[in-house]
């Protein structure tokens, strides 16, 4: 009788766990998921294309976490702001190469904007750089 008793509640437990993991409640899986707790610096690239480098604010669930070696650098290359599509005449579609780009400018919003891009190589914030069509 006992072991039928522990047997539920272990399985309750895990029930629970698992129900607060999903609705982003369970801190303490989210954290290590992120990185939390190691002294290396990580990249986030969470579900809706942001990248997030460094110490990840909590809230925040990364579908991918890799390790940032060496120094890190953030330059800001341009005065767009993320969702100002409209002025600058972009959109994501899909594209992510810089020989599927028009323009040094359509290359930095794909960039910074669109997710799943492969225009910066060296990861300094610059797209296309070595690229001769721009």
């Amino acid at each position: 009788m006992n072991k039928i008793i522990v047997t539920a509640m272990i399985i309750i437990a895990g029930w629970y766990g698992s129900l607060l993991y999903r609705q982003g409640e369970l801190t303490v899986i989210r954290e290590f998921a992120n990185g939390f707790g190691s002294n290396e610096p990580v990249k986030c690239m969470t579900k809706d294309g942001r990248v997030l480098y460094g110490d990840i604010p909590q809230g925040i669930i990364c579908e991918k976490v890799e390790p940032v070696e060496g120094s890190l650098t953030v330059q800001k290359f341009s005065t767009l702001k993320r969702d100002d599509h409209k002025a600058s005449g972009f959109r994501c579609d899909g594209r992510q190469y810089c020989s599927q780009m028009k323009s040094r400018a359509e290359a930095e919003f794909f960039a910074r904007n669109c997710s799943n891009t492969k225009m910066d190589g060296d990861h300094d914030g610059v797209p296309c750089e070595n690229d001769s069509q721009f």
